[in-house]
């Protein structure tokens, strides 16, 4: 489980490091001092501790930017006033704690936090997903995430919604893990069906990204979107 507080405050950074990594030993803790910082480096973490008043973008703002990007993220901000409760609770944060708080305080929110990730968890791996090697690790990626996949040269791109991930491999294999939401288009692109914003001969435009679409397999594509928009009518 990775956890990243944000707050300017060191010493505040400093005190939850220590206290969550006695109440979540197997936790990654990521400490940021401002909001700027924490938005460039693309947040991973499961919980996030996020103070409010900062310099540059205040931690409401770095929420809402978090939630456009669709990081579910589970988000507790830390504060000593009480003026951004509601607004606290627009950007969906499980809680919001007072400063300063106890230990029990935390230990509590700490709990209910580690509970809400472990429920969207079991939501997440019911999804169909698969294992892809790059950069030396190994990582799933659910396919319903997958926008299109593009082959270069001897590796395949996967363009998921938020991101891009690259491995060696070959298209054609991965059109047969895939399944019928995937359509090969191209001999260098398979794209999701789900994401098909507009169609015409000269390409596809995607939630994402523009591909090219060969003459041949123009009309075999037209007929099988409009089968599968049918279907899923």
């Amino acid at each position: 489980m990775r956890i990243a507080v944000c707050d300017d405050d060191k010493k505040i950074c400093a005190v939850l490091k220590n206290e969550i990594s006695s109440l979540v030993p197997d936790a990654k803790v990521d400490i940021y001092y401002n909001g700027i910082v924490l938005l460039k480096h693309d947040l991973s973490a499961d919980i996030l501790f996020l103070d409010i008043e900062m310099p540059g973008i205040n931690g409401i703002e770095v929420a809402g930017k978090l939630r456009k990007e669709g990081k579910d993220t589970v988000i507790i901000f830390i504060s000593g006033e009480e003026k951004y409760v509601w607004k606290a609770f627009n950007v969906e944060a499980l809680q919001y704690l007072r400063k300063p708080f106890s230990k029990k305080e935390l230990n509590d929110t700490l709990q209910r936090a580690v509970r809400k990730c472990q429920d969207l968890n079991s939501d997440i791996e019911e999804k169909p997903s698969l294992m892809v090697h790059h950069k030396g690790i190994h990582e799933k990626v659910y396919i319903s995430e997958i926008v299109y996949a593009e082959a270069m040269g001897r590796k395949v791109i996967l363009h998921r919604v938020n991101d891009s991930i690259e491995y060696y491999g070959k298209i054609s294999d991965l059109e047969k893990i895939l399944g019928g939401d995937f359509f090969r288009v191209h001999r260098a692109f398979l794209i999701n069906l789900n994401y098909v914003v507009r169609y015409e001969a000269e390409g596809i435009t995607l939630k994402n990204g523009h591909v090219s679409i060969s003459k041949a397999n123009y009309p075999k594509f037209v007929k099988r979107f409009l089968q599968f928009t049918a279907e899923n009518a």
